[in-house]
C-alpha cells in the first residue's frame, strides 16, 4: 500500500490543503481507510485484501479536491459526480486495478451497478460502509433550530427502509434524516457494531428532536434500532 499512499499524497499536495474543506477531506480519507480495514478484518479477509480495502478507501474521494477547487462546493448536483471524477483521475494516473476502480466509482452512487462481480461488489460495499460511517459521525454538527414537521414523504423512506434521495431534501432536517437512512444501505455486521458503539442513532434523534420538537423522530429511532439489532446480537 506504500506506493498508493505516495500517489495519494503527491496528488493532494497539488491542492491548497490550508483550505479547511480540503484539509478536512484529507482527514476524512484516512479515517475511512481505518474503517475499511476494520471491516475487512472482521470479514476474515487476507492481509492482501485488507490492504486492498484500504487502497479503495484511500482513493475514494480523489475527485473531491478538484471538485472543491473548481466549484467551491462538495454538492455533486451543483458540480460533478465526485465518484466518477475519482475514477477518471485514477485512469489518468494509469492506476488500473479494476476492483479499486469500481469501488471508487460506485462508492457514492444511490445503488451499486448489477454488473459488478462478487469480488468487486465486496470491496465496493466495504468502501461504501466505511465512508458512510465517517459521514454519519462528522455530520452530527452543532445544535440548530428549524420550524419543521417530518413529512409523510420522508416517513415513507423509513417505513420502506430506503435511502432518501437528494431530490427530497428541502432543509437541514431533511439532510440529517437522509444521513440516518444510510443505515438501510449498510452491509456488514462490523459496520453496524461501529454505529451502535458510537451511539450515532441517539445522537441524531436528540439533535433533530431538539431542533424540531417533532415526536415522529422517536418512531424513526425505533425503526433504526430494530434494523441495527437485526445485525448486532
Amino acid at each position: 500500500m506504500q506506493k498508493e499512499l505516495e500517489m495519494f499524497e503527491k496528488f493532494i499536495n497539488d491542492y491548497d490543503l490550508t483550505i479547511p474543506q480540503l484539509k478536512g477531506k484529507k482527514e476524512h480519507t484516512y479515517r475511512v481507510v481505518g474503517y475499511a480495514k476494520e471491516i475487512a478484518k472482521s470479514l476474515l479477509l487476507s492481509n492482501e485484501d485488507i490492504n486492498l480495502a484500504g487502497i479503495c478507501a484511500l482513493f475514494h474521494d480523489l475527485g473531491r479536491f478538484p471538485q472543491y477547487t473548481q466549484y467551491h462546493t462538495f454538492y455533486d448536483d451543483d458540480s460533478i459526480d465526485h465518484g466518477d471524477k475519482s475514477y477518471e483521475i485514477l485512469k489518468e494516473l494509469n492506476y488500473n486495478n479494476e476492483i479499486v476502480l469500481k469501488a471508487v466509482k460506485y462508492h457514492n452512487k444511490y445503488r451499486v451497478d448489477d454488473s459488478l462481480s462478487e469480488r468487486e461488489l465486496l470491496f465496493a460495499n466495504i468502501t461504501r460502509d466505511a465512508d458512510k460511517i465517517d459521514i454519519m459521525l462528522k455530520q452530527l454538527g452543532d445544535s440548530y433550530k428549524e420550524d419543521y414537521n417530518i413529512s409523510n414523504d420522508i416517513m415513507n423512506f423509513f417505513y420502506e427502509q430506503k435511502l432518501i434521495n437528494n431530490e427530497t431534501i428541502k432543509n437541514k432536517t431533511d439532510g440529517k434524516l437522509r444521513t440516518l437512512t444510510f443505515i438501510f444501505d449498510i452491509n456488514y455486521k462490523k459496520s453496524f457494531e461501529i454505529i451502535k458503539e458510537s451511539n450515532i442513532i441517539d445522537k441524531y434523534i436528540n439533535l433533530i428532536y431538539n431542533a424540531t420538537n417533532d415526536e415522529k423522530i422517536f418512531e424513526i429511532r425505533d425503526i433504526l434500532n430494530e434494523r441495527i439489532d437485526n445485525y448486532v446480537r
